[in-house]
């Protein structure tokens, strides 16, 4: 098999916070009946019942944190597209604001969503049943990068690595520090609807959901969130 193309600088996670930053909790007004799952890294459950709306308001909008959050600013953050591609491509956040757009309404969910109800218990987090969202996101097409870039005929993976990174403790223990990351088959990559987004219910990301991008694959498409 050959090797994958690959993208770093995306955040494909649900969300990083630092634990102790509670200043960058309060400022971005995060909702406070938010439920604690988990304090370092931050999890936070969104109280299902309370559901009003189609969409789930960014700061009621559950997070998902695999590692600490990153200090990650615009003016130096860069996406790369590299590995299997005929011309390896680095884009600023400006550049990918700049770039043909599109806006799709997607429900996100954590794979472990309803897990606290497992019999017999399961390992991980015990979510109830708001590890779920709905949310407008906005940003460019995954496979408008790729193609720009120019995806070899050997590449089979598109790789997402975050910048968001931490040392694994319990087993499978990581060999040292490890970035988040996660795959998608290229044909799964390049459909329309998967997206690196940069606004998140028409405003930029807040930090705790993937500030200054992440990337978005809408539910059903095989990538369990």
């Amino acid at each position: 098999m050959s090797g994958p193309a690959a993208l770093s600088g995306v955040m494909p996670t649900l969300g990083t916070m630092r634990p102790d930053d509670t200043a960058a909790v309060t400022g971005r007004g995060t909702f406070p009946g938010l439920i604690t799952r988990e304090k370092e890294p931050l999890n936070l459950e969104f109280p299902f019942p309370t559901l009003e709306a189609p969409l789930v308001p960014t700061n009621r909008f559950y997070i998902r944190s695999h590692f600490p959050i990153p200090q990650l600013d615009t003016t130096s953050w860069r996406l790369h597209i590299g590995g299997e591609v005929r011309e390896e491509s680095i884009i600023s956040y400006d550049e990918l604001q700049n770039m043909p757009s599109k806006t799709v309404t997607a429900t996100l969910e954590c794979a472990g969503n309803g897990r606290a109800r497992l019999t017999p218990k399961a390992k991980g987090l015990l979510w109830e049943q708001g590890a779920v969202g709905n949310a407008e996101w906005t940003g460019v097409p995954l496979s408008a990068l790729l193609a720009r870039a120019g995806i070899k005929a050997e590449a089979v993976e598109v790789i997402f690595e975050g910048a968001d990174q931490g040392e694994i403790k319990e087993e499978p223990k990581s060999p040292g520090v490890i970035h988040f990351a996660r795959s998608l088959p290229l044909a799964k990559a390049n459909q329309g609807e998967v997206l690196v987004v940069y606004l998140m219910n028409g405003k930029p990301l807040s930090p705790e959901h993937g500030f200054p991008v992440r990337l978005v694959v809408p539910v059903g498409m095989g990538w369990p969130r």
